[in-house]
């Protein structure tokens, strides 16, 4: 699915909650991504933390074409030239360096960095960046750093991950520059391995309510 990053967010902005999906077997991906969107989560960020990573964005990509589905933990210009020839909608990272964002600015794949305080930040805005992942979320204050950030750069979004629960993601969502929150509480390994399809659509569609509250 091509979109524009203007979509991307768009689409965030509307169900404010960003499945993490970690599996390294092509049908589970495949299951699993369509059974989150038909309970209310139709974008997806598959992360490249596993050996098949790359062949399983692929194959969701094409298996999946009404999903906005992006590439999560890219940490290199290699993984983001390969994540682009995927067909993946977008691409984030858990952090950011002057390199990997000065090629994601070049590569037109739409991209938001990772970020974790104000340097971090100013790294970001100077490469054009102003919709950003706030990792650990949990470990660097959720809500107060977004809040604290927000003073000296009101113009950012952020995304929260690490360590989001769905009881705290309404109170999350309540603050005005956080776009959308990021977990895998709702496709946990266990249950993918398990393929109890029943019991992650039933997590998705308390996550997509939760985003609506």
């Amino acid at each position: 699915m091509s979109l524009s990053k203007t979509n991307i967010i768009a689409q965030l902005e509307q169900i404010r909650v960003l499945p993490i999906l970690v599996t390294d077997d092509v049908d589970q991906a495949i299951r699993c991504v369509t059974t989150l969107a038909e309970n209310g989560l139709p974008a997806v960020e598959i992360t490249l933390r596993t050996p098949n990573a790359m062949t399983v964005l692929r194959e969701v990509v094409k298996a999946c074409p009404t999903v906005t589905v992006g590439a999560g933990t890219i940490l290199t210009q290699a993984q983001l030239d390969a994540v682009k020839e995927t067909g993946a909608a977008f691409g984030i990272s858990p952090g950011i360096t002057p390199v990997l964002a000065k090629a994601a600015a070049d590569s037109g794949l739409p991209y938001f960095p990772g970020v974790g305080g104000a340097s971090d930040l100013m790294l970001a805005l100077e490469h054009g960046f102003n919709v950003v992942k706030l990792f650990p979320s949990d470990i660097v204050g959720a809500t107060k750093m977004a809040k604290a950030l927000g003073g000296p750069f009101p113009d950012v979004k952020f995304c929260l991950t690490g360590g989001v629960t769905v009881e705290a993601t309404p109170a999350l969502l309540q603050q005005s520059n956080i776009l959308c929150v990021g977990g895998s509480w709702m496709c946990p390994a266990s249950l993918i391995n398990a393929g109890d399809w029943a019991a992650i659509g039933a997590l998705a569609a308390a996550a997509a309510a939760a985003g609506k509250k």
